[in-house]
């Protein structure tokens, strides 16, 4: 056994899943670790990639240029590597049967975009070309932004066996090497569903937990919610001291008799002022 020369074809579908950032794609790790993955340059790998659900009714059209094509690609390279057609169980060919069940024993056809498809993972340690046609201009043009996860595009796929003896597990590379987006799908979000991480059933209550809020009981100091501030801290007396701050009132005092001034001689009284001039100082 040998590895071949790989095909490359095109392939139409939905991306449905995606490996970090579409357009940036993520760090990789070893498996099942955080330790970071490096190439031959000590540099730390990425990986691009997504998958791509295709209808199962197009499969049966498998002739070159058809919507199939990818699929008879898929099984011709891995035949090269078994002529008698025998797959090893642990071949890996790269694709999911979206109404089959997942390793967790989920149905795959509860995942959006699943059901009635296979779902292709296309992924390469090479920054994807990602392309828009331009009416106006009436030709592609490379972009690197604008396209999301849930929608549809054509991707240009090279397909190739790989696993000869002694070099590890046998099974096909599906690398998508320039994408065109096509049209727009609802979006699609790569995370697990409440379901998924609790289960479809109510959870038991434990012991001191309540279906239904509590009343406050005698003593227990009540804490204002957002929204539900106390009325004096709502329009607040800014100026008056509360009760136990105010000074002690002070002894009531009667007014006291002013002396009567002197009785002064005329030539004790200052002289009058021509009209119009200041009074000296």
């Amino acid at each position: 056994m040998s590895d071949t020369q790989g095909k490359s074809v095109l392939v139409q579908g939905r991306i449905v899943w995606t490996s970090g950032d579409l357009f940036k794609g993520r760090l990789k790790t070893e498996f099942g670790s955080n330790i970071p993955k490096l190439n031959k340059q000590g540099e730390q790998q990425k990986e691009f990639g997504f998958g791509l659900a295709v209808p199962k009714a197009a499969l049966a059209q498998m002739e070159a240029g058809q919507p199939g094509e990818i699929w008879a690609a898929m099984h011709n390279e891995a035949y090269t590597l078994y002529p008698s057609r025998q797959l090893p169980p642990a071949f890996a060919m790269k694709y999911k049967d979206g109404d089959g069940i997942d390793d967790k024993g989920q149905p795959f056809n509860k995942r959006e975009g699943y059901a009635g498809h296979i779902v292709l993972a296309l992924t390469t340690t090479l920054p994807i070309k990602f392309f828009r046609f331009d009416s106006a201009a009436g030709q592609n043009v490379q972009i690197n932004e604008g396209i999301k996860c849930g929608d549809y595009v054509n991707c240009q796929v090279f397909v190739k066996a790989h696993g000869a003896i002694g070099q590890g597990k046998p099974g096909l590379y599906l690398n998508p090497m320039a994408v065109q987006f096509i049209g727009y799908g609802a979006e699609i979000i790569n995370a697990p569903s409440g379901d998924q991480m609790f289960g479809n059933q109510a959870p038991a209550l434990p012991q001191g937990a309540s279906a239904t809020p509590l009343a406050p009981q005698p003593g227990q100091m009540l804490v204002p919610q957002p929204g539900q501030m106390p009325a004096q801290a709502m329009a607040p007396n800014y100026g008056v001291l509360p009760q136990q701050f105010q000074p002690a009132p002070m002894p009531a005092q009667h007014p006291q008799a002013i002396p009567a001034m002197p009785q002064t001689h005329a030539f004790n009284q200052p002289p009058a002022s021509p009209q119009g001039f200041p009074i000296p100082r």
